[in-house]
């Protein structure tokens, strides 16, 4: 065959992408079991991660590879109440890494090269699992110049609400609704609206329920407002949730009595992280 013919290594700068974009892999990572209360999916917060990475994947040019099966919580044990897919954070990093490795020595058997590793990370409970040295290892065996976490809940509302031309009215609740978020709240829902996450009617009927009896609402859904029945009932099984600010959450979720839906905000919100994380590929 003649030489021209064969276009193996002669591909590298085709198309719209920087070499360095296009040689980034991405994972998601969030929670396939979690309990959001009647309107939200269980998988919630892996969809939410996953619809982040498929948009970056799409504007940067790098590779959205696959999502993470595993999920693990910061506050231990007691979130097998809520999180039935829960596993120790240790074992949940481990099964990470061998997962990411299977699909990175795929990538390398069928010639595909890559050199950065992002990881979209949108479950709450999955802070800390970049901390572990397992990571350096990895990021060593396959000669990455980078392996980064990234998570979807981290943004500066400020940054994001300052170039924007609201009422006063609106900033403040925006800003409120971000700065108290947590777990099955204002926030939650209404980023769920972006990816067609949400049911609409059991959501209403949710939320009529939280105005006629907030502490009944609760105790029959007690997810809600930053796992707020377990704070308010559950005593002193469930006082590491004070520790990681979910009180804060309750706190907000009674004094609005209800749930907001706030689309606006969570396109405003996710296309800032969006162009974030693009931005950081790209550079």
């Amino acid at each position: 065959m003649s030489d021209f013919l064969n276009l193996k290594g002669k591909m590298g700068d085709w198309g719209p992408f920087e070499l360095a974009s296009s040689n980034t892999l991405i994972f998601s990572m969030g929670n396939p079991c979690e309990g959001h209360g009647p309107a939200l999916s269980p998988d919630n917060d892996s969809r939410c991660a996953s619809f982040v990475a498929y948009h970056v994947s799409e504007r940067s040019g790098a590779k959205f590879v696959a999502h993470i099966p595993y999920t693990t919580d910061q506050v231990g044990d007691i979130a097998l109440d809520w999180s039935p897919a829960y596993i120790p954070m240790e074992e949940c990093v481990n099964n990470c890494v061998a997962f990411i490795e299977y699909h990175c020595k795929v990538l390398q058997e069928i010639g595909i090269e890559f050199s950065r590793i992002i990881i979209i990370n949108g479950h709450g409970g999955n802070y800390g699992v970049d901390k572990f040295s397992i990571w350096d290892e990895l990021k060593t065996k396959f000669r990455l110049s980078d392996l980064k976490f990234i998570n979807t809940y981290e943004v500066d509302i400020h940054e994001v609400l300052q170039s924007q031309d609201f009422s006063t009215e609106t900033h403040d609740a925006y800003l409120t609704a971000v700065q108290t978020g947590g777990h099955a709240d204002t926030i939650e829902h209404s980023i769920a609206t972006l990816y067609s996450g949400i049911d609409y009617g059991k959501f209403y009927q949710m939320n009529k329920f939280i105005k006629t009896d907030i502490g009944a609402a609760l105790k029959k859904w007690p997810i809600l407002g930053g796992l707020g029945g377990y704070l308010k009932f559950g005593g002193e099984r469930y006082e590491p949730l004070r520790k990681v600010g979910l009180e804060r959450c309750l706190r907000q979720f009674e004094e609005d009595g209800q749930i907001y839906l706030f689309p606006e905000l969570a396109q405003i919100v996710m296309e800032h992280l969006v162009k974030r994380i693009t931005n950081i590929i790209r550079s």
